[in-house]
């Protein structure tokens, strides 16, 4: 075997395909009658499957397409239509060798899973720099069918490898030319395509992907009982307002932490209106620029290095810190949860907040949050303060956050993208959500340094602190 992933023999192709191939030829030759990874799912990587000029062909058939991008809070890529009904002669010639008799049977016999006969799913798909999709099951129905078999035919470039990767790590399929990785699916097979971190944007990851179905079984029904229980820690934890401020000390309280400009009673009332009529405002260089400086200072790699990873990764990937590891940071998390604050909030919001969740959260390069039907979170007033360092140009101006480094906030409607917010030194993102909307953060992608590559890497990481607060 040459690699964690092979199935038995490496497998060899007869015949040569040409520009009129009309039917796709391939000799299995497999002995193995199961993957080499059982566990946690069975995982396998089929080598050397087709002629490598029958691919060269048929990647040519693909660039002729029609590309669509396609992303939301799971995933970045670009995809072509589905290529079930494609007379192409080289796609055409794949979906009915996969569809065939030999190809289906050769899958049940290696994974010991039965498979519906003429239902394929089959689509290509580009990963360009910064693309990814991210953890997920592939568990979806189709009438009294299911999808069972999830297979990905490699079309990356011939000298694409294995290299940077440690053989012994197992949970990794690597994208090599001219190979199948594929994989059973269920409620519980969680995978992921890690983010496309090349230099060179125009080396991209190409392959041919889809589902072989199979009937519903009771490990693949979608009953209530069946499905996975999240943790009660991945939910929000709505608390009380901290209450030990009055009233009659909230100005006091307020000029400690908030910019003098914020405090006027004609700016408040401008803000409330922007509020009403969109449902949101965003509010820029919100905390007083001394204590914006000195939470920035308190967050160093010491505060940080006490943070605990969130997840699940099918729900969240971002670091969480306790305020408690510094006492700026604390005081401020305290004063952000207090009904002082909550008080200030309904004079720019006209909103009557009761109670609180609060996270101080650092987004990385492959962190991100997902929507999940178990996770949803309860309507109310989102109030995110933005606490990454300020990134500044030769002039020392602050450069704006460019769309392409990622870390966004999206808020979604049914498939409706109703608000983006993308992170920006020290402000406060006002926004309303009912019971239909939901939100998600999107992964961080790589950020080209510009300058030497010695330049120190903050720009790779965006630190958010986020107080999120329940109105009733």
């Amino acid at each position: 075997m040459s690699g964690p992933f092979t199935v038995g023999a490496s497998t060899t192709a007869k015949g040569k395909s040409t520009a009129s191939v009309e039917a796709l030829d391939v000799n299995l030759g497999i002995s193995a009658t199961r993957p080499i990874v059982p566990t946690p799912f069975h995982t396998g990587k089929l080598r050397n499957t087709f002629p490598k000029e029958f691919l060269h062909g048929l990647k040519g058939e693909l660039i002729e397409l029609n590309w669509h991008e396609r992303l939301n809070d799971l995933y970045w890529f670009h995809q072509t239509d589905d290529l079930a009904l494609n007379g192409k002669q080289h796609i055409k010639a794949l979906r009915d060798y996969l569809s065939g008799e030999e190809f289906v049977g050769f899958m049940e016999k290696i994974t010991g899973t039965q498979l519906a006969r003429g239902y394929l799913d089959i689509a290509a798909q580009r990963y360009k720099k910064g693309n990814h999709l991210l953890c997920h099951d592939d568990d979806v129905h189709r009438g009294k069918l299911t999808r069972r078999i999830a297979y990905i035919i490699y079309l990356v470039d011939e000298d694409c490898d294995d290299d940077r990767y440690p053989t012994e790590v197992v949970s990794h399929i690597v994208p090599e030319f001219n190979s199948i990785g594929f994989f059973l699916t269920g409620m519980v097979s969680y995978h992921t395509v890690e983010e496309v971190t090349v230099r060179d944007p125009a080396r991209e990851r190409w392959s041919v992907t889809g589902w072989f179905y199979g009937p519903i079984t009771s490990d693949t029904s979608a009953c209530e009982e069946n499905l996975p229980r999240l943790s009660s820690s991945a939910l929000p934890q709505m608390l009380p307002l901290d209450d030990q401020i009055a009233a009659e000390n909230d100005q006091t309280e307020w000029a400690k932490w908030i910019s003098p400009d914020y405090l006027k009673s004609a700016v408040q009332s401008r803000i409330q209106d922007t509020f009403l009529e969109q449902s949101s405002v965003e509010l820029r260089h919100f905390l007083r620029a001394e204590v914006f400086s000195a939470v920035l200072s308190d967050m160093d790699d010491s505060f940080w290095a006490k943070a605990t990873l969130q997840g699940p990764a099918h729900l969240r990937r971002y670091l969480e810190a306790t305020p408690s590891a510094s006492p700026t940071v604390a005081g401020l998390a305290l004063f952000l949860r207090s009904t002082s604050f909550a008080r200030l909030l309904a004079a720019l919001t006209s909103l009557d907040l009761i109670s609180a969740s609060q996270q101080v959260r650092k987004f990385e390069r492959g962190h991100y949050t997902l929507i999940h039907d178990q996770a949803l979170e309860p309507a109310g007033l989102d109030a995110t303060i933005s606490l990454q360092k300020p990134k500044l140009a030769d002039d020392d101006q602050e450069l704006a956050w460019e769309e392409s480094w990622g870390g966004a906030t999206h808020y979604i409607a049914d498939k409706d993208e109703l608000l983006r917010i993308s992170p920006e030194s020290n402000s406060l993102s006002l926004v309303l959500r009912d019971e239909g909307t939901l939100r998600f953060e999107i992964s961080m992608v790589f950020i080209e340094q510009p300058s030497d590559e010695d330049e120190d890497e903050d720009e790779d990481e965006d630190e958010e602190f986020s107080a999120e607060s329940g109105a009733e």
